[in-house]
């Protein structure tokens, strides 16, 4: 009689899970974008830093809802003027500050001193719950494991709220 109430009782604990499981990939396939569940159109800056040996290219949407991250994509270029290669092997970090007080930093959510691009490309997260004006900085401290002078290229960033409960980020150089 115990074995009668045990199998159902499973049985339905393994279709809840399957159902569940199938639930959760389904839902990240219909993601309007990559950057945010917005339909916020992606924007692009790019700029040389500090030493101009080097090229920043970031991308990111225009609307994010308040509090929710809005995601990045760091592309890191050696600058040959009209001609830019993707630098493999970087270590490097991305940085948000606001008034001098730093709010984030990639390596350290890993937990380690620089954050190592193999491809050139990192992919941070943030999440702006205040408005105002912020900096966003990306270093770079090796090439191919090996140490440079910190070369650096800081964006200003305008955070305002607009309506929907939606912010508007706004990036220049």
């Amino acid at each position: 009689m115990r074995n009668f109430i045990y199998i159902p009782t499973i049985v339905f604990l393994v279709l809840l899970s399957c159902f569940t499981t199938f639930h959760n990939s389904f839902s990240q396939i219909n993601t309007k974008s990559p950057f945010s569940e917005i339909n916020a159109k992606i924007q692009s800056i790019s700029r040389a830093t500090s030493d101009g040996k080097y090229f920043v290219n970031l991308q990111y949407p225009s609307l994010v809802n308040k509090g929710e991250p809005t995601f990045f994509m760091v592309n890191l270029f050696e600058n040959g003027g009209e001609k830019q290669v993707r630098m493999r092997h970087v270590d490097c970090d991305f940085i948000i500050q606001r008034n001098g007080v730093e709010l984030y930093k990639m390596s350290t959510k890993y937990g380690e001193p620089l954050y190592h691009s193999i491809n050139g490309v990192m992919l941070p997260s943030f999440g702006f719950n205040e408005p105002g004006k912020y900096t966003i900085s990306v270093e770079i401290a090796a090439v191919f494991f090996v140490p440079i002078k910190p070369a650096l290229a800081n964006f200003s960033a305008t955070v305002t709220p607009i309506t929907g409960g939606n912010v508007e980020i706004r990036l220049s150089n």
